[in-house]
């Protein structure tokens, strides 16, 4: 009985095993075929999204830079040795402020010696004039009292001129940025002295593109902010807009700004809003359905389950969704989502519209 039972037993673990290898075999059988197999694609999966006509915000907005109302590197005229200087690194100066000054105490007695030869000579051809007059001199005498005169004059402008050389003063108010001078230095004509800047007032300078360059002009009003200072809110002036484009088909405008507090700073980023400006509805698509750069700017739109690679003429920049000038229809289906795998032709199949 025992023997019987120790059969069974046996027979029922090789008939295990036996099912459990021929389960083995089928799935490696089935796995190699999948293998095997080759997977072609014919249609390829895209997200699209309609182009629509939207409301659009009445205002333009422009990125733009802050640079100084006036940014003047002061140097040297003459020669000399700096006996002063008048100003250190970020102080405000008046204009007119004596900045530096070098020896001036030869020149001093040029300018002395030149100053009383005029006045003798002066008082000369003041008495010569008169004795000319009652023809007690002649022609000739006058002119060469005139001569005198005239060379007496021209050697006291030199001596003058050659004297406030050695005064270097602030052409504007402003702040200096920069001291290139200490006492006891010599210069010579050309040598940097200061760096003086004008933030009272400053220029903002923006970029704007070829589609907008006629909807704005000197005089218009426009707003600037800054993420720097973010309860401000500075009100502006176009001053004037260039004439020729670059190679983006912008065109560069400068606004005037009065700088309250000192609070911009040359070389800041802003934002410039023109709100004047009267827009009605634009042709709005998302973003990511741009093909390449904005200089050549193109999207995928399908049509009849192919993709259309087309060309499309940009406006302004929404965020999130770009307006088109030319190139689509409202109503056309751009690709959004699946642009990798797409050229011009390329079968495909809607998976969602966004």
């Amino acid at each position: 009985m025992k023997t019987k039972t120790k059969t069974a037993t046996l027979i029922a673990i090789f008939l295990i095993l036996a099912l459990s290898v021929a389960l083995l075999l089928n799935n490696k059988s089935k796995n190699i075929a999948k293998a095997k197999k080759i997977v072609v694609l014919t249609k390829f999966p895209v997200y699209v999204a309609r182009a629509s006509f939207e409301d659009i915000d009445l205002k333009l907005e422009f990125n733009g830079t802050v640079y100084p109302n006036a940014d003047v590197n002061i140097a040297s005229e003459t020669n000399g040795k700096v006996v002063f200087v008048g100003a250190k690194l970020g102080d405000y100066v008046s204009k007119g402020a004596l900045l530096v000054k070098l020896d001036d105490r030869i020149r001093l007695a040029n300018y002395q010696t030149a100053k009383a030869n005029f006045e003798k000579v002066q008082k000369d051809y003041e008495r010569y004039q008169q004795l000319f007059r009652e023809k007690s001199i002649s022609e000739s005498q006058m002119e060469q009292i005139q001569f005198q005169y005239l060379n007496a004059e021209a050697q006291l402008k030199i001596a003058e001129k050659q004297l406030e050389e050695c005064r270097i003063t602030a052409p504007f108010s402003g702040y200096v940025t920069s001291k290139m001078v200490e006492v006891g230095q010599v210069v010579s004509p050309g040598t940097p002295l200061m760096n003086l800047i004008d933030i009272g007032t400053v220029k903002i300078r923006i970029q704007v593109p070829e589609n907008e360059i006629l909807t704005i002009g000197p005089g218009d009003e426009v707003i600037i902010k800054t993420e720097l200072i973010p309860n401000e809110r500075y009100i502006g002036k176009i001053q004037n807009v260039g004439f020729k484009s670059d190679e983006s088909k912008t065109y560069p405008a400068e606004i005037i700004v009065s700088n309250k507090r000192n609070l911009l700073k040359g070389g800041m980023f802003v934002k410039v809003e023109i709100p004047s400006i009267k827009r009605g509805r634009a042709l709005l698509i998302p973003r990511e359905a741009l093909v390449g750069s904005k200089l050549e700017p193109k999207v995928y739109v399908v049509e009849n389950n192919l993709a259309r690679l087309r060309n499309v003429t940009l406006g302004n920049d929404y965020g999130k969704k770009l307006e088109i000038i030319q190139g689509l229809s409202e109503g056309d289906l751009v690709v959004v989502e699946g642009l990798l795998n797409l050229k011009d032709g390329t079968s495909v199949e809607i998976v969602e519209q966004r």
